[in-house]
């Protein structure tokens, strides 16, 4: 045998198994079972194995009497994959030997074995990075891609037992430490839920977070499993933890009365500061109200700082530790420097006259508070006090002063001053993900010693797995982003707690109405009744949780992420996206059916649009849920089909129409459901080319109604029929539809699907070389939509005006009708009357010579509507474009494609801006 070495091969098995050579290069051997020979040998650490021992290790012993052919074959495998390595396998009588030993876990056994001189040493700092840096080791399950190999079975529980023994000495060392252990014995605690010492663990660093009752609750679980599932009691150790921990409850606060110090520069809310120090001048009650990690405590220390600097007193109270109970004016007397033990409101009064007092964390005692600050304040002269909390004191004379998010440019400011980073886009993505709340970004500016900020802008989506390691002098609710929720999400009552939780199923917020649909269940028993959420929504609100402008109800992102969270470990998210969902199907019959008449008429376009659109984000978290964990495509089909017009001002046809078909399947032939679905799925299809598809669901629509005997349906599936029997070029068959659903229209009273098949008919004739006929019905659709307030209508029927116009040769009366258009498409956020209207004046400026800003508008139309899979629909406007290329090409030379792909991915939106904001 070869003389024992430096190994040829290193071998790592925690995680997929791996070779690689000495010099890190990898080694690929695909085949499993070959790879579980190299494994199995490398495991030896270069001594042979026997080939009885391998059969049964590799095969089991159902197959030891196979034939060593096998073997061998699978040794020849292995030696062809090591290539220029392959003589570091042999074959001797002791059986086959690898020169390979396992790298990773020769670290950890030798990480283990240094473990004891430091633990007798009290030298936890080594116990923990030696630890930490044993676990990196590890890549996953090991030998995960080895499944069904005998002797895998048995070298897992080996490799898992020392994975449990280092994490067990790490979480040791990382409490005694005061580090941030407890997302991962979280973890743990869910694998080996029956580990006492765990579990214990677990408890305490739950303890020392300040979710004490969390903490006492794992160690009952634990003991009611152990019960149950072994039929044991808790080891000794377990339960002196579980009494200490009670006992340590009762216990009288340590409250910090001393002024903390600011050990890092403060950045930003330069203006904030100078009112504040303005305000505390005078006597007088002051409360920075925020929600977690809005900066309230860090901005209380640096007035605090300043106010020390113009050599006036400052008394800190940190009201953090203390519990409801505990004795107050004791903590208070402390604070204010009492040495005697005359701690009644009256001495301190005394101690503090002409001091400035902060108190912080105020929010889970304001009703014990109260009472004493409001007698404080009467009985010490020249007292002014600062107190920080996530609710109001709610005392006469209080002033209250809203801590909120940074601005975008303080956001950056600090990130960067944490971090050494350079301002950029990246930057401002992480800042705006944790809504430029100070905690969040400065959670996030500590991650830069491990990520690149690229790589953290990656992640930061989620924000509340990935933001968890703060300073440990932070105190324990400002360790991680989830830390301060909590202690906030506590304090809530279950009411309240059930209420912000069912909240996160909205998307970017909701009005009051939606929130009584949402919040409230039908069911009597229902924790929150209707006539409940009002007053809940106010709690919330007070307490800084939620937001509120009257007219809508919002979350923070990171707020929002925590209550889903809640959600779904409360078992009733399901229900809650149910009630969603059908919030959404209530939205659509308020401004569906293209945006019903009595709205538009109430309302107006713009408004309307608007409303619907504020609700969008919330109406696709709805179709995500239908669509996948719902599992109910068929509802999606209510409230994407009503709302066609919306889709089509945002110019969003292409997804409707993909919805719209995913939901027929789940719907019953020759019902409402089905028909209204059809005719949804027809209309946004036509619109991106689908025509044939379009075609076809029109026509079955139309039986469905003419079977059901709906009328208003049918002349509505007309009028769908009639524009794609335009973008067929189908003109006779246009009129046709458009006929037959105008007819209706009049005798049913539908004015929008009237003003529609009159310009429908307009387009048809003005096509068919019939232009004083079309205008005559243009005018009139113009004058039946502007009567209905219908400003999408209006751009309709203005723009094919204009058309007329500049194929008649009036270019003058066309750019006017292009630029009401615009003006009038700006309005409603309509995106595709915006590009009709910059496809007409396309035309004006091509026609009068303006051939270069003729070639911009072209090209920026031409790349939207490739964006959007939505080519226009009518031939002669078609036409009338590719005329215009054509001259501007003839004047421009090769100029002209140049400035198209220069200008092309201009924001229409932004151009249209442009445009209007020029002079006449």
């Amino acid at each position: 045998m070869r003389a024992t070495g430096q190994p040829l091969l290193h071998i790592n098995v925690l995680g997929p198994a791996e070779l690689v050579t000495h010099a890190h290069e990898p080694v690929q051997v695909r085949q499993p079972l070959t790879r579980a020979l190299a494994v199995r040998l490398g495991l030896a650490r270069g001594k042979p194995v026997a080939d009885d021992i391998l059969i049964r290790d590799l095969w089991g012993d159902d197959d030891a009497a196979r034939p060593l052919a096998r073997l061998r074959v699978l040794a020849s495998r292995l030696r062809s994959a090591l290539g220029d390595h392959s003589g570091a396998l042999e074959r001797t009588p002791a059986g086959f030997s690898l020169q390979a030993t396992p790298a990773d876990l020769d670290a950890v056994e030798k990480a283990l074995s240094a473990l004891a001189p430091f633990r007798r040493s009290g030298d936890q700092a080594k116990v923990f990075s030696t630890t930490a840096a044993a676990l990196a080791h590890w890549r996953g399950d090991p030998l995960a891609d080895l499944d069904g190999i005998p002797f895998v079975v048995a070298e897992r529980q080996h490799l898992e037992s020392l994975r449990l023994e280092l994490h067990l000495a790490w979480a040791e060392s990382g409490l005694a430490l005061g580090k941030y252990v407890e997302p991962e014995l979280e973890r743990l605690v869910g694998i080996h839920p029956l580990h006492e010492r765990l579990v214990g663990f677990f408890a305490q660093a739950l303890f020392r977070a300040g979710r004490h009752a969390a903490a006492i609750d794992q160690l009952h679980a634990l003991r009611v499993r152990l019960a149950d599932e072994l039929g044991i009691d808790p080891a000794p150790e377990t339960v002196a933890l579980e009494e200490g921990l009670r006992a340590e409850l009762t216990a009288p606060p340590k409250l910090r009365t001393s002024l903390p110090s600011a050990t890092r520069t403060f950045v930003g809310r330069r203006k904030e500061q100078a009112e504040l120090l303005q305000l505390i001048r005078r006597p007088g009650l002051i409360t920075l109200l925020g929600g977690p990690g809005a900066g309230k405590t860090r901005l209380a220390r640096e007035i605090a700082g300043r106010t020390t600097e113009a050599e006036r007193r400052v008394a800190w109270l940190d009201l953090a530790p203390a519990q409801p109970g505990d004795d107050l004016e004791s903590a208070l007397a402390g604070a204010a420097g009492a040495t005697s033990g005359d701690h009644s409101i009256g001495h301190s009064a005394e101690l503090l006259s002409g001091a400035l007092l902060v108190v912080d964390n105020a929010e889970h005692l304001v009703e014990q508070l109260a009472p004493i600050i409001d007698v404080l304040r009467f009985k010490a002269t020249g007292l002014s006090i600062l107190v920080t909390s996530q609710r109001p004191l709610r005392l006469t004379d209080e002033q209250l002063h809203r801590v909120a998010a940074l601005t975008a440019a303080e956001a950056s400011q600090l990130f960067c001053d944490r971090s050494g980073a350079d301002p950029s886009p990246a930057v401002e993505r992480i800042c705006t993900a944790v809504d430029r709340l100070p905690l969040g970004i400065e959670l996030a500016a500590g991650l830069t010693r491990t990520l690149s900020v690229e790589q953290i802008a990656q992640r930061i989506d989620h924000r509340l797995r990935l933001l968890v390691r703060g300073l440990r002098d932070a105190g324990p609710r400002h360790v991680s982003l989830r830390s301060a929720l909590n202690w906030s999400y506590e304090l809530l009552s279950p009411q309240e707690q059930v209420a912000l939780r069912r909240l996160a199923v909205f998307a970017a917020g909701c009005t009051p109405e939606a929130a009584t649909f949402v919040l409230a269940a039908p069911s009597a028993g229902d924790p929150i009744g209707p006539d409940e959420v009002e007053r809940v929504l106010a709690e919330l609100a007070d307490r800084s949780l939620i937001t509120s402008d009257g007219e809508r109800i919002g979350l923070l992102e990171t707020v929002r992420e925590y209550a889903l969270d809640q959600l779904r470990d409360s078992g009733e998210e399901s229900a809650l996206r149910d009630r969603h969902a059908a919030w959404c199907v209530e939205l659509a019959k308020f401004g569906g059916a293209y945006g019903p008449q009595d709205q538009r008429q109430l309302l107006g376009e713009p408004e309307l649009a608007r409303r619907v659109r504020l609700e969008e984000p919330n109406m696709l978290a709805a179709i995500d849920w239908c669509m996948g964990d719902g599992n109910d495509p068929g509802r999606v089909s209510e409230f994407v089909a009503p709302l066609g017009w919306h889709w089509m001002s945002r110019g969003m046809m292409a997804q409707a129409s993909e919805w719209l078909w995913a939901s027929l399947p789940a719907l019953p032939a020759g019902t409402v459901e089905r028909g209204d679905a059809l005719r949804g799925f027809a209309f946004q299809a036509r619109s991106v080319g689908r025509y044939d598809e379009a075609l076809h669901a029109g026509l079955e629509c139309a039986e469905i109604q003419q079977a059901l005997g709906n009328d208003r349906g049918l002349a509505r599936t007309y009028h769908v029929l009639t524009l794609t029997s335009l973008g067929l070029d189908d003109v006779y068959g246009a009129l046709d539809y458009a006929d037959r659903a105008g007819k209706m229209a009049r005798t049913l009273d539908l004015s929008i699907v009237l003003g529609a098949s009159l310009n429908c008919s307009g387009v048809a004739l003005r096509m068919l070389g019939y232009p004083a006929e079309a205008k005559q019905l243009f005018e009139e659709a113009y004058d039946i939509w502007g009567g209905v307030r219908d400003d999408e209508g209006l751009v309709l029927a203005s723009n094919h005006l204009g058309v007329l116009a500049v194929q008649a040769g009036d270019t003058a009366e066309g750019r006017r009708r292009a630029l009401f258009c615009l003006r009038m498409a700006r309005g409603i956020g309509g995106l595709l009357g915006i590009l009709d209207g910059l496809a007409l004046l396309a035309t004006v400026e091509a026609a009068e010579g303006n051939h270069a800003e003729a070639v911009r508008l072209l090209a920026v139309v031409e790349h939207q509507r490739e964006e959007l899979s939505s080519p226009i629909q009518v031939a002669d406007e078609v036409s009338a474009l590719s005329v215009a290329w054509t001259t501007c090409r003839e004047a421009l030379g090769p100029e002209a494609d140049r400035l198209a792909d220069q200008t092309r991915r201009q924001s229409p939106e932004t151009l249209t801006a442009e445009i209007l904001a020029a002079p006449a």
